[in-house]
């Protein structure tokens, strides 16, 4: 179940790497659809590591296009899957990839053109889960599902999207405008290594195409404001907000949508930001 740790992992701190072979299978189960990923889905995978999701992956019967930082790493999975031709491996850190112009060709080369999206499924470095997240969620047009190990306190967060609360978050605004996200299953600490402090956990985004966005105009306007809104949490949203109208006009925005004057970000909900977004960019 456990695969041989190569001496030198010992000292790449930088991820916790996930060896169990059943964990790895559950993931690749996770990957969209009801039966998880299938033959001839094309995969994007994040810091593959030893490669363990990976052989998952190719068993499952996917195609794989690995992303992954570490020189070692990258050379240890060429090396071990070396006779397949499913599978392609890049040496970069996926912060500053830039998807479209490399993975995109790639995909449609796999798919032959055709309309068909792409699947993410990775065990990610826990320290780039939220970056990760932001990167992929707005890609549509070119993922159906993003599937994902997280921290188990970020992948609770990420799919409870509770007003009201402490975690509620910008985050989870932005997760709900792009996905609709699903907690999947927990993962225990002890089957890491590095065994980290906290556990793990799995979470899925089923992505939304263009035409299902909630209707802003301009998302990066919409995002400012969310932003503006949640920089000071416990402020009204007439003072947070003040810098983009008056405080008169944002309580006739708040009483329009049937929102109290008094509100605060943490009362909305996805649907109350484009509503309230819509009323101020009138003003």
């Amino acid at each position: 179940m456990f695969p041989r740790v190569p001496t030198w992992l010992l000292f790449s701190p930088t991820q916790n790497y996930m060896l169990n072979s059943k964990v790895n299978e559950e993931l690749a189960a996770a990957g969209g659809g009801g039966g998880g990923v299938e033959e001839g889905d094309v995969v994007l995978e994040i810091g593959q590591g030893t490669g363990s999701l990976t052989a998952a992956l190719l068993e499952a019967g996917a195609t794989v296009f690995a992303v992954e930082k570490d020189k070692h790493m990258a050379t240890l999975v060429k090396d071990r899957f070396g006779s397949t031709e499913r599978l392609k491996v890049i040496e970069e850190d996926i912060t500053k990839f830039h998807i479209r112009s490399h993975f995109l060709p790639f995909m449609k080369e796999k798919y032959h053109n055709t309309t068909k999206r792409a699947k993410v499924v990775s065990n990610l470095p826990f320290n780039v889960s939220t970056e990760v997240v932001k990167l992929l969620l707005p890609m549509g047009d070119i993922f159906s599902v993003v599937v994902l190990m997280l921290q188990d306190e970020t992948a609770a967060r990420l799919a409870d999207s509770s007003i009201q609360t402490p975690e509620y978050r910008p985050i989870n605004v932005f997760v709900n405008f792009y996905s609709e996200p699903e907690y999947k299953f927990r993962v225990d600490r002890e089957n890491f290594f590095p065994r980290p402090k906290v556990h793990g956990a799995v979470i899925s985004f089923k992505l939304k195409n263009a035409e299902e966005y909630p209707p802003v105009g301009s998302p990066k306007s919409f995002f400012s404001m969310v932003d503006s809104a949640f920089n000071g949490k416990r402020k009204m949203l007439r003072k947070s907000l003040q810098h983009l109208c008056s405080s008169s006009e944002i309580e006739a925005a708040l009483h329009k949508i049937g929102l109290p004057v008094t509100a605060r970000p943490s009362d909305l909900m996805l649907d109350d930001f484009v509503r309230l977004h819509s009323h101020l960019v009138e003003v």
